[in-house]
């Protein structure tokens, strides 16, 4: 008989106590005006032991967050793993670009981190572990699946260049993954919903949680009896809401996004209300590949000099390269963790803004077993594609400077990610 998988779950209220800077949109200016969605974090954590008596764990936390920086990432992963011995931790963003800046890594631009958030963010997400680890028990795992069309690609070739502007040809991902685990009785523990688009639909300046943290706020309503739900941010790099007129995307408000978080629950609902595919659970393996992917070129002190005298984001990347010539390498690394919850469910996470030609790879390539995310246990920036690069457009290279990187990935880093995806996918995870 297979041994059953144990979840405990929480959920963590992780907005501001007072206005910060918001990060994602450099138009913004000083701290937040209004909270018009509060963020949290949600936790679940995981545990299973085989038939010769090992146990396995895994944390899995979907936050509110733009990313989690690399180098919050550094430091609370070690202490997350030593004190409630985790094996495998998923640190997952949702992407809301109304949320703080939680790394100190990138140019003002981008938005300031916040010490103090910093600081609290870490003590109520430690919080919220322990509360989550004294609900554990037995669940069963189902998964369904449905389409919701709030996404549309953001890369539109106008006059031979590629201009940020709706393109209905583009890689889009419409499909909605719906993962949902049953206590003993029935009673939903947690629900999962997987979904691939930016939360960009406004760039007003309050806190929200975007369609991400509506959609959610609705199901848990819907389902009642405390589930935790989760939203898993696909690979949606050059994925926008189609917020369009006049063939050019405009900004939403509250209105649209409650519009859009309301499209997405009542397809995560519809889903959940039909016979769901039962799943037999997995020995939560996990397997990490780090791979280094090389920039096109490495600029030299001469040419940084001469462009830290521009008061633009070139000029201003170039400053953060002097001041911090460590960044000055010939590649960065890109972490791909692959976890298994259940014999056809994994999830596949990379510490990228990975553009969503990889996602359906992911998901191609492990025949629809893998749930691709982004945003996971750091931020290096925008991967984009071979062609992409050649292209050029925002996630291939304007969007370079504010990230801080030497300059744009070499074209050849497509081929070295998709291998290491077939590695990561094919190899047998550790802890089974």
């Amino acid at each position: 008989m297979t041994s059953p998988i144990k979840l405990g779950s929480a959920k963590a209220d992780i907005t501001p106590a007072k206005p910060v800077p918001l990060a994602g949109f450099a138009h913004r200016q000083g701290p937040f005006e209004h909270i018009a969605r509060p963020l949290f974090a949600r936790i679940h954590a995981f545990e299973r032991t085989d038939g010769s008596g090992h146990t396995a764990s895994a944390l899995l936390v979907s936050a509110d967050l733009i990313w989690w920086g690399s180098d919050l990432v550094e430091k609370l992963v070690p202490k997350i793993k030593e004190r409630w011995g985790f094996h495998t931790v998923l640190l997952h963003a949702t992407h809301t670009h109304c949320g703080p800046q939680t790394s100190g890594r990138f140019t003002d631009a981008l938005g300031k981190p916040d010490a103090e958030y910093t600081a609290e963010l870490e003590r109520r997400l430690f919080e919220g572990i322990g509360q989550a680890l004294r609900t554990m028990e037995p669940v069963t795992i189902e998964r369904g699946a449905g389409q919701c069309r709030i996404g549309v690609n953001r890369r539109k070739n106008v006059g031979g260049k590629i201009a940020m502007a709706p393109d209905v040809n583009g890689p889009v991902d419409p499909a909605v993954t719906v993962i949902r685990f049953r206590a003993s009785g029935g009673a939903v523990k947690a629900l999962f919903v997987h979904y691939t688009c930016h939360p960009t639909t406004t760039g007003d300046n309050e806190i929200s949680s975007e369609y991400c943290g509506a959609a959610l706020e609705r199901v848990e309503q819907a389902l009642g009896g405390g589930a935790v739900g989760a939203f898993l941010q696909g690979c949606c790099g050059d994925i926008r809401p189609a917020l369009v007129s006049g063939g050019e995307f405009y900004r939403g408000c509250r209105m649209e996004v409650e519009r859009f978080g309301s499209w997405l629950s009542e397809e995560v609902l519809r889903v959940s209300s039909l016979p769901m595919r039962q799943l037999t659970p997995a020995g939560l393996g996990s397997r990490t590949v780090e791979l280094p992917l090389p920039f096109e070129s490495v600029p030299a002190s001469e040419e940084l000099e001469a462009e830290a005298r521009q008061t633009d984001i070139y000029g201003e990347r170039a400053r953060l390269l002097l001041r911090e010539p460590q960044r000055r390498q010939e590649s960065i690394p890109l972490e791909i963790t692959r976890l298994d919850l259940a014999e056809k469910l994994s999830l596949v996470a990379f510490n990228a803004e990975m553009v969503a030609d990889y996602g359906r790879f992911v998901k191609e390539a492990s025949f629809g077993k893998a749930l691709p995310l982004g945003y996971t246990n750091g931020m290096i920036g925008y991967v984009p594609t071979e062609e992409q690069l050649v292209q050029g457009g925002y996630e291939a290279r304007d969007s370079v400077p504010y990230f801080g990187l030497p300059s744009p990935f070499h074209p050849r880093t497509e081929g070295v990610i998709r291998s290491a995806i077939l590695q990561v996918i094919g190899e047998k995870p550790n802890h089974e």
